[in-house]
């Protein structure tokens, strides 16, 4: 069994100090929140790190905000996790989501060298989806 990162919140593991992730789709999708929910200049060791999906949340439903934003996804991916080749981004918001200042992100990835495609997919509210947890 392949180990890997410690699962957020930290909390008690078994055979561990802390529980793990076990399977890497889990811990890409950590790597990928975290990269999402990071504004540029909160990492202090790396100031040019994230995208900071939350200012978006309050940015005209337009296709070209919306653009943008895969855009920025893209190239935060392409620099931090350039072992994902992304197959797809899409970031929609119904006249809904706008009024509840929410955002729907989805994206299509696979490892080289691995068959398996996998789909990570984050609904950003201002309500529900605070810290990584």
């Amino acid at each position: 069994m392949a180990l890997f990162g410690p699962q957020w919140p930290l909390s008690q593991g078994e055979g561990d100090t802390f529980k793990v992730y076990t399977e890497p789709e889990d811990q890409i999708g950590f790597f990928l929140k975290n990269l999402l929910m990071t504004f540029k200049g909160e990492n202090i060791s790396d100031l040019d790190y994230g995208v900071g999906i939350r200012m978006y949340l309050f940015e005209q439903n337009l296709s070209q905000v919306r653009a943008n934003l895969s855009l920025e996804i893209s190239e935060q991916i392409s620099t931090y996790l350039p072992y994902l080749t992304i197959d797809d981004i899409s970031v929609s918001a119904s006249a809904l989501d706008v009024d509840n200042n929410s955002i729907y992100v989805k994206i299509v990835y696979t490892i080289p060298r691995n068959i398996i495609q996998a789909v990570f997919e984050l609904q950003i509210d201002q309500d529900t989806t605070i810290g990584f947890y």
